[in-house]
This record gives C-alpha cells, sequence and structure tokens, in this order.
C-alpha cells in the first residue's frame, strides 16, 4: 500500500515531465506517418506521369494578316485630300465686273483668272540653214566658196531672227545665237558631198552642242527651236501677240509669265505666288 502511494505522489511530482514525453513521442508518431504518406503519394506520382501518353497535336493555323497588311499600307501613305474646285471652304465663288458692265460668276473657277486664258495660235520659231549657191574657181574642195542662208527665229537678237547670207568655205565657222563672249555659238561647216563646184549637201557642226546638221542641195535644214503664242483673255477682251517664253501679262489685276511654250500648250505663272497654270492647246 505504501508502495502504491509513493507511486502516485511520484506521479503527482512528476505529471508535467510525463504529459511532455507523452507529447514528444505523438509528434514523433506523427512526424513519421507524413513522411510514409508523402512517399505514398510521390510514388503514385511518379507512376502517373510514367505511364502518361501524350497525345499528338496539329498546330493552329497561320493567322491571315492581308487585310491588316493592306490597311498598313494605306496608313503609310494615305490618300492625298484635295481641296481644290469643286469644293468651296478654300475656294469662295468670285464675283467680278466684266468689261461690258455685267456681274460675272465664277462658279467653277475657270470663268476668270489664268484658266479662263484661251489659245487662239502657236506657232514655231525655227532654225533654218539652207545651201543658196556654190562656186569654185580653183576646181577644188578647199578652194570653193558657199553662200548659206541662216535664220534662227528664236533668237532673243532681233537680226538673227530673218535670213542672212553667208559665204563660207570648208572648215569656215560663221557666228550663231547663244554661247557666250567668250564661248560663241558656231555654225562650223566640216564636210562637202559630192562635187565642190555643185555639192549634194553639206553637213555643219553647232559647235556649242557638238550635234551635226546636214543641209541637202533642194532642201533646207529646219527644226523648231522654240514657239510663240497667242493668247486671249475674254473676260476683259484682252489680246496678246507674239508672246514668247518669259514674256510677262497682266489681267485680273494680276501679273503672269510664260514659263513655256510647246507645241500643244502653254504655262503660265503667277508673280506672286508662282502658282502655275497649265494650258491646253484645243482643236
Amino acid at each position: 500500500m505504501e508502495k502504491v502511494k509513493k507511486l502516485v505522489e511520484l506521479a503527482k511530482a512528476n505529471y508535467e515531465k510525463a504529459i511532455l514525453v507523452l507529447v514528444v513521442l505523438i509528434l514523433a508518431v506523427a512526424v513519421g506517418f507524413l513522411y510514409w504518406l508523402s512517399g505514398e503519394e510521390q510514388k503514385k506520382a511518379n507512376e502517373t506521369t510514367g505511364n502518361y501518353v501524350r497525345k499528338k497535336l496539329n498546330p493552329p493555323p497561320a493567322l491571315d494578316m492581308a487585310a491588316y497588311d493592306q490597311g498598313l499600307k494605306v496608313a503609310l501613305n494615305p490618300p492625298r485630300v484635295d481641296f481644290g474646285l469643286p469644293h468651296k471652304l478654300f475656294n469662295p465663288v468670285k464675283w467680278m465686273r466684266g468689261q461690258d458692265g455685267k456681274l460675272i460668276v465664277d462658279r467653277s473657277g475657270k470663268s476668270v483668272g489664268p484658266e479662263a486664258l484661251k489659245i487662239d495660235s502657236i506657232k514655231p520659231l525655227n532654225l533654218v540653214v539652207r545651201l543658196v549657191s556654190a562656186s569654185n574657181d580653183s576646181g577644188t574642195a578647199g578652194g570653193a566658196s558657199y553662200v548659206v542662208e541662216l535664220m534662227a527665229e528664236a533668237a532673243d537678237r532681233p537680226e538673227f531672227r530673218k535670213p542672212r547670207p553667208f559665204t563660207m568655205k570648208l572648215d569656215e565657222k560663221i557666228r550663231m545665237p547663244g554661247g557666250t563672249a567668250r564661248n560663241p555659238n558656231q555654225l562650223w561647216l566640216r564636210e562637202v558631198k559630192g562635187k565642190a563646184e555643185d555639192p549634194d549637201g553639206l553637213v555643219f557642226e553647232l559647235t556649242e552642242t557638238k550635234e551635226r546638221i546636214s543641209v541637202a542641195k533642194d532642201k533646207a535644214f529646219v527644226r523648231a527651236e522654240a514657239y510663240v503664242a497667242e493668247l486671249s483673255y475674254p473676260p476683259e477682251g484682252r489680246q496678246y501677240k507674239g508672246l514668247r517664253r518669259d514674256a510677262f501679262i497682266g489681267f485680273g489685276g494680276e501679273d503672269y509669265k510664260i514659263v513655256e511654250i510647246t507645241e500643244n500648250e502653254v504655262v503660265v505663272s503667277n508673280r506672286l505666288n508662282e502658282k502655275k497654270t497649265r494650258l491646253k492647246r484645243t482643236p
């Protein structure tokens, strides 16, 4: 009986230690159990991945980028915005009083202004080289002389615009329009075809351009070097004759420069804003 009492007293004195030992044992068992469960789960996972059969998948279809590419091209090259006629936002309708006192309403933009100019005629300004006659007293080509008629209607100096006869021999030169004082443009007789006293033709060289031209005995060399135009401006009843390139005309209170004349058109430029207007020749 005393032993039992001693054991009870011992337990009462050390019960906290007993509880701690018991808890440690339970924790140790729980850790061991969790370790075992972890191994089992890892084993199942390995079995699952090891037995997995991968299915072959088809690649997704390629995207159609045509519409996007087209949109990008349009964005990089946007269409030109035209604020010209018949839009009136930046082109208000002009009201002008004509020569007869009546009002002119320019709804098309061509009733007045440079586009109302009319081309009455365009004529060429020709370079003409003609063989007039030949003579040879010595009987050799070097002693033969030739009367050559030269006309340059496009020349700036009036004396060159009329036919002028020159007497020249083989390898001689005569002055032509163009060039400079140090390096003038000349007509150089380079070759005589046929008999010296009665040639079939002459071959000349234009020294400024090194171009060679041929003149036959019965056919002159003719080439259009420029053009002269005659214009009219109906709203004010104006007429402009003998217009060459760089000539100036005035109408509608503004001045214009003739910047180009070709066989079928005339280009005029406003002196204030340098806006060019191209006039087409109509039959």
